[in-house]
């Protein structure tokens, strides 16, 4: 015991390990108190998450170590000193770097960075406009370059103090083998056979609480893992669960061999050719509208439209993302890729969209931005003929309002005058974005008014501030300028209207919401649809649609007889069982579900079952009192997952 010594370089690098992993813990705390809801959150829940966080923390840094570990190894050398010192002050600004990026990732998508992430950057120039004008980044790139440099000090004097003692010893090699081995048993995370996992973050059905056991290096490659090999479709799967779908789409000529899902559809013809606008709101939450949320009065120039035509609460997008909502719109189908959007994809451009059964139709798309923004000037000319595209760079006499192109106001006085100059039928879409970091109202804004209201009350109610609440009044205000301008037009009474939102935003807390929307986390997904048009008397419809319904609900309204490959279905048809299928996360963890009347089953990793997702209690799972409804939904859920994925691929 005399010769007995610890080798400088088996302290150095445990010390190394553990002084990263509780600068990650910190950095945890900070994500917390930035991000905390204003709902109380239980004690038990707060520390099991900081615990799973730490293991998650534990594990980077071995990882992060282990070069170290293995350099000490090899004899002192000046210029093996010089490469670490280098190399792990490089690795260590990467680091952070994604640590920044998920901190205003979360602020944007209030969910923790994953491949998504990909999806977003893909639009170089776009998001690049968009980071600069939304968050403070020649500060946050002078404090990265402080952290980098306090660490090129500190590991500087680690490696001084490891090489600065005796030459290693044979028998110190042993001290090698222990620290391989606390390094594999934190890397490993549990005391079990199976290693830690990101499913083990999905503890709590409090989506807060797993946002803060995850940690975002992890979570960025989980999820990439996941989602890098896209996804296509399953035979075997859909042919199981065929025989559901078909007869849930109404299909009559029913094949399972064939996987036949195509229905022709003969609605009643009408007098004339009416013409039809489909406007898709960047945003439209039904939570934060005025429909849920009247003391803010958000969006009262739509809750005046409503008034004059059906009003349906209960309208839900598949999946977020505004480009997977061109999608589905166009295509009836929902966006069942991960990490690109199926508008990216060329193996799956060509799509039948009912849009072309409207033929002598005049076609228009208007966008403020760009179409090269998520690939959809792909798949919008590829398959819609004669189609002509209005988007930044086509305006005339109009100023770019910030990173998503010209104002709301701006293209809907554009769009109102186009139209009312066209002579033909007409089916035109036009596509909002000013309700969208970096929420900028534009000099040119008419008579509308900024408000300033209560922080406290707006964070009731779900915003994140007077911006984005001033944001999504503006964008009200631009939609009422809309109809203002054209409610004269001798096209105006020849018109079917369908606005809805691309998605929604997660909501924590809102005054007005049940709680099991927000439990279920339903409120991304839960969009108001107005339509407005010829014969149609004011209602509100309460039962479960969705934006797979768009243009089958559209051919429908303007009595064109139509063949549907896709899973749509008309929402004026008395006779159609209504549902909405929900794919709440394209990525890892995967969630699918299924809405129909006032119940939600869903799939995902810390809960399965059916819940009634409109009341206070989005906890209690009702498969044990409806068995049988229970096993429908289930088998719905997973059976139009695999449907639209099939379709997908065989839907030109």
């Amino acid at each position: 015991m005399k010769n007995f010594r610890i080798p400088r370089r088996f302290v150095a690098f445990l010390t190394f390990a553990f002084c990263n992993a509780v600068f990650f813990g910190l950095l945890r705390a900070v994500f917390y108190f930035a991000n905390k809801p204003q709902e109380a959150l239980g004690a038990s829940l707060l520390e099991r998450a900081f615990f799973i966080g730490s293991r998650f923390d534990l594990r980077i840094s071995f990882l992060f170590a282990l070069p170290l570990g293995i350099a000490f190894l090899f004899p002192q050398r000046k210029w093996l000193k010089k490469t670490l010192l280098w190399l792990y002050t490089l690795a260590f600004g990467a680091i952070m770097f994604v640590y920044f990026v998920d901190f205003g990732y979360f602020a944007y998508l209030t969910e923790r960075l994953n491949a998504y992430i990909f999806e977003l950057a893909a639009n170089t120039v776009t998001s690049a406009e968009m980071v600069w004008q939304s968050y403070p980044v020649v500060t946050l790139a002078f404090a990265l370059l402080i952290l980098m440099t306090a660490f090129w000090f500190l590991f500087r004097a680690l490696l001084n103090f490891s090489y600065g003692g005796a030459a290693p010893r044979k028998r110190d090699y042993w001290f090698a083998l222990v620290g391989l081995l606390i390094a594999a048993a934190f890397v490993h995370g549990r005391f079990s056979q199976y290693p830690l996992r990101w499913s083990n973050a999905y503890f709590s059905k409090n989506t807060f609480i797993s946002a803060l056991a995850l940690n975002p290096l992890q979570n960025l490659f989980d999820t990439y893992k996941f989602a890098k090999g896209g996804v296509s479709f399953d035979e075997k799967k859909t042919r199981e669960y065929y025989d559901v779908v078909a007869d849930y789409l109404g299909v009559k000529e029913k094949d399972a061999d064939k996987l036949n899902f195509e229905r022709i559809v003969k609605p009643a013809p009408k007098d004339k050719d009416y013409n039809v606008v489909l406007i898709l709101t960047e945003s439209f939450s039904y939570d934060k509208s005025s429909f849920n949320n009247p003391e803010l009065q958000t969006t009262p120039k739509m809750e005046a439209l409503a008034r004059k035509g059906r009003l349906f609460t209960r309208f839900f997008t598949p999946t977020a993302g505004t480009a997977k909502g061109v999608f589905t719109s166009i295509t009836g189908l929902p966006d069942t890729s991960t990490v690109k959007t199926s508008s990216r994809n060329p193996m799956i451009v060509d799509q039948h969209t009912l849009i072309n059964d409207l033929k002598g139709y005049e076609k228009f798309y208007f966008i403020g931005g760009s179409t090269s923004w998520g690939n959809i000037r792909g798949l919008l000319q590829y398959n819609i003929e004669g189609l002509k595209i209005y988007e930044e760079g086509t305006y005339e006499n109009v100023e770019r309002n910030d990173v998503w192109g010209l104002s709301d106001l701006d293209m809907f006085r554009y769009a109102a005058k186009t139209l009312s100059e066209t002579k033909e039928p007409f089916f035109a879409m036009i596509q909002t974005s000013g309700f969208h970091r970096p929420y900028t109202i534009p000099e040119d804004r008419g008579d509308f008014e900024e408000i300033k209201q209560d922080e406290d009350l707006l964070k009731e109610y779900g915003f994140s501030g007077n911006a984005e609440y001033n944001s999504m009044r503006f964008q009200d205000y631009a939609m009422g300028e809309f109809f203002r301008l054209i409610e004269n037009e001798p096209f105006y009474k020849d018109t079917y209207f369908l606005i809805y939102g691309d998605h929604s935003l997660t909501t924590w807390q809102s005054r007005n919401t049940p709680k099991g929307i927000i439990d279920l986390e339903l409120t991304t997904n839960n969009t108001p649809l107005i339509v407005v048009g010829p014969g149609i008397e004011p209602s509100t419809d309460e039962k479960p649609a969705s934006q797979v319904d768009i243009t089958a609900t559209m051919a429908g309204l303007l009595g064109k007889p139509y063949r549907e490959t896709a899973l749509g279905r008309n929402l004026f048809d008395v006779d159609v069982k209504r549902g909405a299928f929900i794919l709440a996360s394209s990525g890892a963890p995967l969630r699918i579900g299924y809405v129909e009347d006032d119940f939600y089953y869903t799939i995902w990793p810390s809960k399965q079952g059916m819940f009634k997702y409109r009341s206070d209690d989005g906890e209690k799972d009702y498969c044990g009192e409806y068995p049988q409804k229970c096993e429908r939904m289930k088998n719905l859920a997973q059976g139009l997952y695999e449907a639209a994925k099939y379709i997908t691929y065989h839907n030109k």
